[in-house]
C-alpha cells in the first residue's frame, strides 16, 4: 500500500512539472543589439537587391523586437501625451513606428566594407542598460552607436539611440515634437511625420 501511494505521488509530481510552463529569461540587451547589428549589415550588403521596401520589410520585425516605439512616442511628446485621446495615442505610436523603421531602411542603404562591433554594457542610473556599439568603416574610422534599454513588461527594449555616442535621438525628437505641438497642434505633428516619411522614402 505504501509503495502504491509513493508511486502515485511521484506520478502526480511529474504531471505537475510537465504541465508548468518553462521559464524563459528576458533576452539580454547586448544580444538584442547584436541581432540588430547583424540585420543592419545584411541589408547594407544587399541594399541594391532589396531596394527600400525590401530593407523595410526585413528590418520591421527585428526593430519591433528591439525598440519600444510606444514608450518612445510617449516620451517624445512630453506633457502633451496624457492630453491626447487613446485613439490619438494609438495613431501617433503607429506613425512613430513607421517613421522609425523608414529611417533605418533609408539610412542603411549601401555597403562599403563596414562592420559592426558590440563592445559591452553599462548600467544606467534608472536601472536601465546602455549597450555600447559602433560602426567600423572600411577606412578604419569608427562611429559610436549606443542604445539605451529599459525593461518594459518584463522584456528589455531600447528607448533611445545615441548617435555619434553622445547625441540622443530621443531628445531630438522630443524637442521637435513639442515645438510642433506648441505651434501647430496634433494634426500638424502628424502632417510633419508623414512629410518626413515621404522624404525618406524618396
Amino acid at each position: 500500500m505504501r509503495r502504491a501511494i509513493t508511486l502515485l505521488a511521484v506520478a502526480l509530481i511529474a504531471m505537475i512539472g510537465s504541465a508548468a510552463p518553462a521559464y524563459t529569461a528576458p533576452e539580454e540587451p547586448r544580444a538584442i543589439v547584436q541581432r540588430l547589428n547583424d540585420a543592419l549589415l545584411y541589408v547594407m550588403q544587399n541594399a541594391a537587391q532589396l531596394q527600400f521596401q525590401g530593407r523595410y520589410d526585413y528590418l520591421e520585425p527585428i526593430l519591433d523586437e528591439t525598440f519600444s516605439f510606444a514608450e518612445m512616442a510617449r516620451i517624445s511628446t512630453g506633457q502633451y501625451w496624457p492630453r491626447l485621446s487613446p485613439e490619438r495615442q494609438t495613431e501617433l505610436v503607429a506613425r512613430f513606428r513607421q517613421m522609425s523603421i523608414t529611417t533605418f531602411a533609408a539610412r542603411f542603404d549601401g555597403y562599403s566594407g563596414e562592420r559592426f562591433e558590440t563592445l559591452g554594457t553599462e548600467d544606467t542610473v534608472r536601472g536601465g542598460v546602455l549597450v555600447l556599439s559602433r560602426i567600423v568603416k572600411g577606412s578604419g574610422e569608427t562611429v559610436p552607436l549606443n542604445y539605451v534599454f529599459t525593461q518594459i513588461e518584463g522584456n528589455w527594449r531600447a528607448i533611445d539611440v545615441y548617435l555619434e555616442g553622445t547625441v540622443s535621438e530621443l531628445a531630438i525628437y522630443r524637442s521637435e515634437f513639442v515645438s510642433v505641438l506648441n505651434r501647430e497642434g496634433y494634426e500638424g505633428l502628424i502632417r510633419r511625420i508623414d512629410e518626413k516619411i515621404a522624404r525618406l522614402k524618396g
